[in-house]
């Protein structure tokens, strides 16, 4: 954990990979590993930067600040209850997408956009704060949903999983 002052890079767990095999820590030279943690980098405020890196469990265990015996198996045991939540968010940004009738990738276009926030208005029609807003505040929130549902098939390709 960093916290102010800390000079620790931050880190957040997308899950575990064999599809890429070789650790990406600078200067370390393992390759030929079973399996690798695949972090994501951090900027002070937590949002992500740049690529997913992949590291063997030792060197993912130092980077991430975890000391003491079995420091890369606890990692890679926190690694794996990663995974199996990138799956799951990814299954769900696959089902919602479809569900309004978005795709995963490209520009969303206006027309779809307005059927999706309509869409949308009808599924949360009874929430209390629902009368309230416009259309243009429905398509902001599709277009947040949009954003974050990509964002989960993005950390799912991270993992270098098969589509589904």
């Amino acid at each position: 954990m960093t916290g102010p002052g800390s000079t620790r890079s931050a880190f957040r767990h997308i899950g575990v990979t064999d599809e890429c095999v070789d650790c990406q820590r600078p200067g370390c030279p393992q390759t030929n590993l079973r399996s690798t943690v695949v972090l994501m980098p951090l900027d002070a405020d937590g949002n992500d930067v740049g690529e997913a890196t992949y590291y063997g469990s030792t060197c993912a265990a130092m980077v991430l600040g975890v000391t003491g015996r079995g420091a890369g198996t606890k990692v890679l045991a926190a690694a794996r209850g990663a995974a199996l939540r990138t799956c799951a968010a990814a299954e769900d940004a696959r089902r919602m997408l479809a569900f309004y009738g978005l795709l995963e990738t490209g520009a969303v276009p206006e027309e779809a956009l307005v059927l999706a926030a309509e869409r949308y208005r009808v599924q949360h029609r009874r929430a209390h704060w629902a009368p309230s807003l416009t259309r243009h505040d429905w398509e902001g929130l599709v277009v947040d949903m949009v954003l974050r549902k990509r964002a989960a098939l993005a950390d799912a390709r991270a993992l270098r999983l098969p589509a589904s």
